[in-house]
């Protein structure tokens, strides 16, 4: 079914797939309340841009969800952190209770964005989906992106993510990468 386009459910998002191309699928929409991602936080009905002390500095996190707890720190310069060191501290920290993954984001301009990412439980890992996903949400939220559509890239890997801040956020990448990470786990 070369170059055909198709229409499957994975793990709860909607796969539209043009085969040989690319790839457009649906996240949903981001979970924000904390105690959906799950993080701990009581200050606000969203934990955004909340600081967190860890190594003896503080970085300010803004915590959502496609189905994994994410973090998401913007950073003057995303190859001047310690990805390993400071994406386990805050990956584990205790207001994650669940644990989460770290993604920092620099903003190249108002619509690209280069990030590394911590992968709960596995260290220094290439740019998901849904990691790209949560830092282009978390771009729009925090109107750091001064457009609805923002381009992700980490390593190898360059996603397209469009959100219009009330509905459901579209990832498009090409359709070999793609499925290398659905399901989401």
């Amino acid at each position: 079914m070369k170059n055909a386009t198709q229409n499957v459910a994975l793990s709860g998002y909607s796969y539209l797939a043009d085969v040989g191309r690319i790839n457009k699928i649906s996240l949903g929409k981001p979970i924000t309340a904390p105690c959906l991602i799950p993080v701990l936080h009581a200050a606000t009905p969203i934990c955004i841009n909340h600081p967190f002390m860890v190594g003896g500095e503080v970085y300010k996190v803004t915590a959502l969800s496609f189905g994994t707890p994410h973090g998401v720190v913007f950073v003057d310069d995303v190859t001047a952190i310690d990805v390993m060191r400071v994406g386990w501290m805050l990956g584990t920290h205790v207001l994650f209770p669940k644990g989460a993954s770290i993604v920092f984001a620099e903003m190249i301009d108002g619509e690209t964005i280069e990030a590394l990412l911590w992968f709960n439980g596995k260290g220094e890992f290439m740019l998901t989906p849904e990691a790209a996903g949560a830092a282009a949400a978390a771009s729009i939220m925090l109107q750091r992106a001064t457009t609805r559509s923002v381009k992700v890239s980490g390593g190898e890997n360059t996603f397209f993510v469009e959100w219009d801040r009330i509905g459901e956020v579209f990832l498009t990448a090409s359709a070999d990468l793609i499925p290398l990470y659905l399901p989401f786990t």
